[in-house]
């Protein structure tokens, strides 16, 4: 039967259906990350503190856990696509609200308190409940598109660079669009965000990016197959997340910046640490051919140097390079804690693996913008203090583990899909 030319327009060939996964994957993270530059010059400037901004942040990651379990759900019945496109669009709306509310807050017709209150309704709740589908989406079509160690990190390593190339843009942008006023990244955000679901529900119209049509086994975040992973996943987030949550103050209160300036400048500190992670997990991970413990203890070592160049740094461009190592030890380590626990899970518990992989990233999101503020208040240097000693720990742990040590079990067919321990 020969097929029309209509109907051969509206295929998604699995590269074009994984380029828009990376799309949306790419335009979300680069709409979060647009603000941050933004975020603390502009929390000051509506007198809120350090650590309300921080609340900001943890109720946000506390909404991105509770979602990030519920999604690995809903996209068995929903789809891929229909996740993608909803996930992108209450993600606008949660950026447009924010942008309204610090309008109004900077023109002084709302108080701090009921600013405050609707931040945390707006970034926090619905961008957060939004922002979680997106990540387990994607992570849930890669593991169902790719076959074996070497072809999953290479999925994963995709995903992960379209978030760090979200990370390194968005602060860029953010950074250069801040002298314009503190509001204009605010309100370019989420059109960015608008675009990308218009491009992802255009582009995959009609045909979802993959239909499961069953149902999901459950795994707890206890397994041994996976466990191991979401604590080396969490505290590598961790240390970056603290890093990038106060960065913003650091710049301002070492160097003693102005607003303008200090959004600036921690744009481009941002851009290093993405800059590098998205070069080393496109050229460096995929090539290299270490199991995911290895990657993990590499990427481990690296963070551990560059925190603690942060954490002494006497200029900007000496904290553009801590930041720089940072990212490429996380470029080298989330490929593998992504990747071993969804090459150990059966195929029915990939979409529990991937919301709890969404949710142990959450959870670091979610703590370290509230330790990491209420530590820098205390004093400057004692998050990153945290997180070199958060660091050093779980490094010892990649070799105590039986399950890190373990070789490599050989694959099952059938329920299974190929699996593997990361083994060194």
């Amino acid at each position: 039967m020969t097929t029309s030319p209509a109907h051969s327009r509206h295929v998604v060939t699995p590269r074009r259906a994984l380029s828009l996964v990376y799309l949306a994957v790419f335009g979300l993270m680069a709409g979060q990350q647009m603000l941050n530059p933004v975020l603390p010059p502009l929390a000051r400037e509506l007198g809120l503190s350090e650590l309300a901004l921080g609340s900001v942040w943890t109720v946000g990651g506390a909404a991105v856990i509770v979602g990030s379990l519920l999604w690995g759900r809903i996209v068995t019945r929903w789809g891929h696509r229909r996740v993608l496109v909803v996930s992108l669009l209450a993600s606008t709306l949660g950026l447009l609200g924010l942008a309204a509310v610090a309008q109004a807050g900077l023109h002084g017709r709302i108080a701090p308190p009921v600013i405050l209150t609707l931040m945390l309704l707006s970034r926090g709740l619905v961008f957060g409940l939004a922002w979680a589908a997106t990540p387990v989406a994607a992570q849930s079509y890669v593991v169902h598109v790719t076959t074996g160690e070497r072809d999953r990190v290479r999925g994963m390593s995709m995903v992960g660079a379209a978030m760090g190339l979200g990370l390194a843009a968005g602060p860029a942008f953010g950074g250069l669009l801040s002298p314009s006023g503190l509001l204009v990244p605010a309100y370019v955000a989420p059109l960015l965000v608008a675009a990308v679901a218009v491009a992802v529900a255009r582009g995959l119209s009609g045909q979802p990016v993959r239909s499961l049509n069953r149902p999901v086994a459950k795994v707890s975040p206890r397994d041994p197959r996976v466990g191991p992973y979401l604590v080396t996943g969490f505290t590598m987030h961790f240390s970056l997340a603290t890093m990038l949550m106060t960065v913003g103050f650091v710049v301002q209160d070492r160097f003693h910046l102005d607003a303008r300036a200090t959004g600036s400048t921690t744009g481009l500190v941002m851009l290093a640490a993405a800059a590098t992670l998205i070069l080393t997990q496109v050229l460096v991970a995929p090539r290299s051919g270490w199991s995911p413990t290895r990657l993990i203890r590499g990427g481990v070592l690296v963070m551990v140097v560059g925190l603690v160049v942060v954490t002494v740094a006497p200029s900007a461009p000496i904290l553009a390079i801590g930041a720089a190592g940072l990212g490429v030890g996380m470029g080298l380590g989330a490929p593998g804690f992504m990747t071993a626990p969804t090459l150990n899970a059966t195929s029915d518990e990939q979409c529990a693996v991937a919301g709890l992989l969404g949710a142990s990233s959450a959870v670091a999101f979610m703590l370290a913008p509230l330790l990491g503020t209420a530590l820098y208040q205390v004093a400057p240097v004692a998050p990153y203090g945290l997180g070199v000693a958060a660091l050093m720990a779980v490094g010892a742990f990649t070799f105590l583990d039986p399950t890190m040590r373990a070789p490599s079990p050989a694959p099952e067919r059938g329920r299974r899909s190929s699996t593997v321990s990361g083994q060194q």
